[in-house]
């Protein structure tokens, strides 16, 4: 399985203004650059990783604003919070779509994996069992293991 390509290019700010805008959420310059450092960084980084991008051109940013800001994202429906292999540092994921993820246990690496037969899988399974009173809209699974050498 091949890693998804890394986005070189910068979100536009009048983007991430309108982004931020249609999540209800007002456009400070500081919610701007977390944004963009959550756009702009690989994977599925941690609000330490983002703090550490954003800090540089922004040196009056904390750590306490970076999660709070990343905590009003994900409420506003902007990322998922994801966790790691042992579950115990926040990983955050801008990709809302449906997906799953897949998590190395030796390198914490996180990996997003899309596959239709599964969801599909999934929903008849729940459709079989008929659990009362719960409706599934979307899965997604956190699948840890070990990546196998290639």
């Amino acid at each position: 399985m091949s890693l998804p390509a890394v986005s070189t290019s910068l979100p536009e700010p009048e983007q991430l203004r309108e982004r931020l805008a249609a999540a209800g959420l007002r456009a400070t310059q500081q919610r701007l650059a977390i944004l963009e450092a959550l756009l702009t960084l690989p994977g599925h980084p941690t609000a330490e990783q983002v703090f550490r991008q954003v800090r540089p051109a922004h040196p009056t940013v904390s750590l306490g604003t970076v999660y709070k800001a990343l905590d009003s994202f994900v409420a506003a429906g902007l990322l998922r919070r994801v966790a790691d292999a042992d579950g115990t540092r926040r990983r955050y994921d801008p990709d809302c779509s449906n997906h799953h993820h897949l998590v190395c246990q030796d390198t914490q690496e996180i990996i997003d994996y899309c596959d239709p037969q599964l969801d599909r899988l999934l929903q008849e399974f729940f459709a079989a069992r008929g659990f009362e009173n719960f409706q599934p809209r979307s899965f997604s699974l956190h699948i840890t293991g070990v990546r196998a050498e290639s």
